[in-house]
Order: C-alpha cells, then structure tokens, then sequence
C-alpha cells in the first residue's frame, strides 16, 4: 500500500497538465520564463527566437540534462553524509580483528605455540572472522540513499514538431528517507557486526581449552607410558633376583611364572596406552589443521598453584569478561537501534526532483517560441498504515526480552559450570596432596622393606607384587591428578575470558 501510495503521489509526466504549465510559463511578453522574471539579462537569453534562426535544441537538450543530472545526484550524496548523519563510528570502521590471547609466559611453551597455530590456522576461526568481516561490511550498505529514478518521454506524435530531440521530457527523483533512518540502520548493522566479532572470541576460548585438555590428555598417556616403562623394567631387575633364588633353591618355580605373567601384564598396559595415543594425536591435529599423524610435543604434567581469588571473585571475573555477556549486550544495542529505526520509518519520507520538457514535446510544439521547460516536483510519503511499524516494534521488545532471558541463563550455566570446575579442582589438589605426603612415599617404603625381607626369605613373593602394583596404580593416579588440575584451570580459563596467567605465580 505505501508503494502505490508513493507512485499516486510522484507527479509523473503525462500530456495532460502540461497545457497548463504551458499556459503559465507562455505569459504575455515572457514576463515570467522559469522564475526569473526580475532579471532581464537572463530574460534576453531567453526572448522569442527568431523563425530565420533557430537556435539548436540538441545542444541546448544535452547540456540542461546533464546538469539536471549533476545536480541530483549531487546532492543524493551530499544529504547521504550530511542530513542524514551517516558518518561511521570511529570505533567500528577500520578497526581490526580482536581475538583474546592466552599471556606469553607459561609452564608449557610448546603449548603456547600450538595455541598461536590454532589461532592463525583453525578453518572453523577463519570461516567466523570472515563472516564477520562480511557482517561488518554489509553496515555500508545501510548508509547509502535510495537510488534516484529517471524518467525518460518521448513524443511520437506532436501536433507540430520541427526537431526530434525536443519531443525529449527528461526527469529525475531523488528519495529522502526521514532525518536519522539510514544512520540507525548502519548503527543496528555495526552492533550485529561486533556481536559477530564477540562471538568470534567465545568460540576462540571454546577451541582454545579444547586443545588444552586434549594436549594434556597426550601428556597424561606420554607421562603413564613412561611410568610403566620405568615399572617393566623394576620387575626385570625383580625377575633377576627370583631367578637367583631359584637356582640356590630358596623359591619355587611358581615365582618365576608369577614375575613373568606381571611383565606381560605390564607389556600389556603400555600397549594399551600407545594405541590410546593415537586418537587423541589426530584430535589434537584436526584443531591445528594439521595432518592427522603429525607428532605432537608434549611435557610433563605440572602441579599448577592455588588460585588467588576466592569464588565470589572468579564469578565476578567471569561476569565481567566472558566474551558470552558482552555478545548479548552487543546484541541488545542492536535491538534497540532497530527499534529506533522502526520508529523512524513510521515518519513521513519525501523526495525532489526536477523535470525538463523539450521544446516540441506535447502541446508544446504547437508554440513556435517556446522554449525548454523546467518543472520543479516534490513528493511525499504518508505512512498512514501502522500495522507494520507496531508489529516490528513488538518483534523487537520480545526478542530484547529474548536477550535478557539470554543473559540469565548465561549467568546460571558459568555459575554451574565454575562451581563444578572448582569442585575439580579442589579435590585434585586434596588428592595430590595425599599421594605426594602420605600414600606414595609409604608405598616405597614398604616395597623396600618387602624386596629386602624377600632377599632373606622373610616375606612372600605375592606380598612383594602386590604393593609393585599398588605403587604403579598410585604413581598413575597422580599423573591422573594433575592433569585434571590443569584441566579444571583450562575451564576456569575459558569461563573467565582466558585469564590463565593470572592463575600462576
């Protein structure tokens, strides 16, 4: 309806109504030619021509029209920038692709570098900064006028007609949208860009702590195999001592069968764990973009130190920092330019214009002094339906509800998430503690005594096994531990907005 609204209202050329304007502009005496009745050197210019010498109306055609044309289109432009008041945010325009970085210094350099390749190399990163690289481009498209309209007549039958040319009507329209539309729209489209951008830097840090985790993974299984190798190779020195019983008859056969079965028992586990090894490289590649079997360095597991915030204040961090709040927020500065920009399409728009009319075109011809024509138009749009205006205005504040909602849920999620994080980490250290002051130092304490007392003859062989294999269970549960203490502080990274230096000493 406002389209058609639009086209009854743009005074379109027709030869109906042009007999009047003719009427008006054909005054006795040219007293009036095109509003410039008080000056009289550019009423000579234009006094009736001569029948023996008529001026050209090709040149005089070409020239009005382009200067029609310069002056509309001049002053599109010149509104786009100026009434309108499209000029970028110094904030937005040029300003480049900011990703959240994990500090310099760490415990584990060959995992910063591989946390630099993900970063520069992971095709999912890539593929969402080039999506936002288009997000923020299309901001352009909103700041630009509507395009002007030229209307072309020609006159195939006048009633009188001496050259074709002027049987010509040339005219232009340039719409104006109401003062401020174009400039919430950009403003709308560069908030969606740099919640793009804020997304962008969430599922960084969600990468980011996936290789993390999947590097100490590599790490735990690498430290577990060389425990074990360390192991396999105590049960041969073991198995060298039962053979020397055997042979002064101080044991049995049965000793030496059981040695044997606990090497292929052991033999058996390191080959478990390589084989888990596998997988986790190919994981860990696919987030580097890299081959799936290329080899992967990894480090031994190191204990991290406490945290020095309290609970209150990781969430706090949190709150303030997750790149998840500040999408949001981005997100409802958006809804909220639309819901200005809504409200400014419901106002009126309007658009000038100039039409030149040819000499012989139309009731024209039948004039042999008349000259070209120039015929100023305007036109204005009546947004007298509010239907859509209240309807995209109600979309608006339920998805601005929407976002709050959002903000909520968010808020409950990283509060569940760190406190289970935390958890974790809580009991990892406690078992850390455990293992490193009480069980596994008794644990070689007892081995010791038990691989003496064997030598003697005053202790089991079973008895000797079974605290070998406690131990290993234990040195392998530490491994366990601290990995898990790495990877509970890797979450915390991520929920907090990477701020893992700040975790270390």
């Amino acid at each position: 309806m406002d389209g058609e609204l639009e086209n009854h209202l743009l005074p379109v050329p027709s030869n109906s109504g042009r007999g009047d304007r003719l009427r008006i502009i054909q005054l006795s005496d040219q007293e009036c030619v095109n509003g410039f009745s008080n000056h009289d050197d550019f009423r000579s210019k234009l006094s009736v021509r001569s029948e023996h010498t008529p001026k050209s109306p090709l040149k005089r055609g070409l020239l009005i029209t382009i200067a029609v044309l310069i002056v509309i289109f001049t002053g599109a432009f010149t509104n786009t920038l100026h009434a309108q008041g499209f000029e970028s945010s110094p904030n937005q325009e040029n300003t480049p692709l900011s990703l959240p970085l994990l500090g310099e210094t760490s415990q584990y350099p060959q995992l910063e570098e591989y946390l630099q390749i993900a970063i520069e190399q992971n095709p999912e990163l890539q593929s969402l900064q080039f999506l936002f690289e288009a997000e923020r481009e299309r901001a352009n498209e909103f700041g630009v006028m509507p395009d002007p309209e030229l209307n072309i007549n020609y006159d195939f039958n006048p009633m009188m007609s001496e050259s074709r040319l002027g049987r010509f009507s040339v005219s232009a329209m340039q719409m104006f949208p109401w003062f401020g539309t174009l400039g919430s729209k950009k403003e709308a489209q560069q908030f969606s860009a740099e919640a793009q951008r804020s997304m962008i830097d969430s599922r960084q840090l969600e990468i980011l702590r996936d290789i993390q985790i999947t590097w100490f993974d590599i790490a735990e299984v690498e430290e577990q195999i060389r425990i074990a190798d360390e192991t396999f190779k105590l049960v041969g020195d073991l198995e060298q001592l039962v053979e020397i019983r055997y042979e002064t008859a101080s044991t049995g056969q049965a000793d030496i069968l059981r040695i044997q079965m606990e090497k292929q028992r052991i033999q058996n586990r390191i080959e478990n764990l390589e084989d888990k090894l596998w997988p986790l490289r190919a994981k860990f590649n696919e987030l580097l973009n890299r081959e799936t079997g290329e080899e992967v360095i990894s480090a031994e597991p190191q204990q991290q130190a406490e945290l020095p915030y309290s609970a209150e204040e990781i969430a706090q961090l949190a709150k303030n920092q997750n790149p998840v709040f500040e999408t949001l927020s981005l997100q409802e500065s958006a809804l909220q330019q639309q819901e200005r920009t809504a409200e400014l399409s419901g106002r009126p728009s309007f658009g000038i214009g100039l039409e030149v009319m040819g000499r012989d075109f139309g009731p024209m011809s039948m004039f042999p002094d008349s000259k070209e024509s120039f015929i100023g138009m305007a036109t204005i749009r009546l947004p007298i339906y509010r239907s859509r205006t209240k309807s995209q205005k109600q979309q608006i504040s339920s998805r601005l509800q929407a976002v709050e909602m959002e903000r909520v849920q968010a808020e409950n999620r990283i509060s569940s998430d760190l406190e289970s994080t935390q958890e974790t980490l809580r009991s990892s250290n406690r078992s850390i503690e455990l293992l490193d002051n009480e069980l596994i130092p008794r644990a070689r304490q007892v081995l010791d005594i038990l691989s003496e007392e064997y030598t003697s003859g005053n202790a089991r062989f079973d008895e000797l096994l079974q605290i070998q294999r406690e131990l290993l269970d234990l040195e392998f549960e530490r491994v366990e531990a601290v990995v898990n203490q790495n990877k509970a502080m890797a979450r915390i990274e991520r929920l907090v907005g990477g701020l893992r230096n700040e975790f270390r000493d």
